[in-house]
């Protein structure tokens, strides 16, 4: 998946996750914060490549992080793209989250604000990363905190189904590789397993996920103001 559609798929995840109960958010500025913050978090498996998305954000910086992201995770798509590497994504924001100066979570705020940021950049929001500074003061003002160890690895995690749905797919057990008796186009000789119904990064199918899942975003943003009702009180309608 491009990087774009792994923001967008990231925040419509987090919206269905808050929408069907599984996640529950107290407030609105809480749900903006950490739906930025799962958006950005869409795009975190990908700081192993040097010359991606995320790399070219805050250069020369980003690109001195993902070259070394990716020297000690083995290379792109392998070991930030795999169960080990969730682990990792969520450790991080975790234990983040346990660290504090003067009472002042600052590195849980750092990472928000970063992932916040990230999500807005790539999607071209007015702003950039000035706007993380903005996200920054509502992390910290709101319940947000709580909950991105939960967002970092929910967007992480859909960024994983989004590349297993393309051709070339991901290793989830990395640094082991599973190769199969039989290759196939779902579990391929390399030990990559896909269920390539996107087909190739960027492709049309993705793009028209893409546009689907924006237009959830849309529904959902658009029953929070009160302007129509939110999906999940449509579904609910329809129960007797």
């Amino acid at each position: 998946m491009m990087g774009y559609s792994h923001t967008v798929s990231a925040a419509a995840g987090w919206l269905a996750l808050v929408e069907t109960g599984i996640v529950h958010v107290p407030d609105t500025p809480t749900l903006v914060v950490t739906t930025l913050a799962c958006a950005g978090a869409g795009m975190l498996p990908d700081i192993d490549h040097h010359n991606g998305s995320i790399a070219n954000t805050i250069p020369p910086f980003s690109r001195w992080i993902a070259r070394f992201v990716g020297a000690i995770s083995g290379g792109h798509r392998k070991g930030t793209h795999s169960i080990l590497g969730l682990v990792v994504f969520w450790a991080l924001a975790y234990f983040a989250s346990m660290l504090s100066y003067q009472g002042i979570p600052w590195a849980s705020l750092l990472l928000a604000m970063f992932s916040g940021g990230l999500a807005l950049h790539v999607l071209g929001a007015p702003g950039g990363w000035l706007g993380a500074l903005a996200l920054g003061w509502a992390a910290y003002t709101t319940d947000s905190l709580s909950l991105l160890p939960w967002a970092i690895a929910a967007g992480a995690t859909i960024h994983l189904i989004g590349d297993a749905l393309t051709t070339r797919g991901v290793n989830p057990f990395y640094p082991i590789t599973i190769k199969p008796v039989v290759p196939s186009l779902l579990w391929k000789k390399s030990g990559y397993m896909a269920l390539p119904i996107l087909g190739d990064a960027g492709s049309a199918r993705e793009k028209a996920l893409t546009l689907v899942l924006t237009c959830y975003i849309v529904w959902v943003a658009g029953g929070v103001l009160g302007m129509w009702a939110a999906p999940s009180a449509v579904i609910g309608s329809f129960h007797v």
